[in-house]
């Protein structure tokens, strides 16, 4: 997981990310949600992402490829999280 945290992060910056300050605007952010059923508490990575159970744009995508996945901490398939996700932000397939 770290040698893809390092990739991910050579990729941010050649696609013009620049870590100005932490939640600041970015022009790219590429997150780690799952490594296999690993729980990974780093001072650089946290894993599975704590932001999972509560973003219907992440879950809604993960249920699409992996519904019965189980969440190795809160031990829930993606389908469970996102019946009970808080967030009400709707979200868009789209097609190009």
């Amino acid at each position: 997981a770290e040698k893809i945290l390092t990739r991910i992060n050579q990729i941010e910056q050649q696609l013009g990310r620049v870590r100005m300050e932490k939640w600041g605007a970015r022009i790219i952010d590429i997150d780690i949600l799952y490594h296999a059923h690993d729980i990974i508490e780093t001072e650089k990575l946290v894993v599975p992402h704590p932001g999972i159970p509560n973003r219907r744009f992440t879950l809604a995508p993960l249920v699409e490829i992996a519904p019965d996945f189980v969440h190795p901490v809160l031990k829930k398939t993606n389908t469970e999280l996102l019946a009970i996700c808080p967030d009400t932000l709707e979200v868009k397939k789209t097609v190009s």
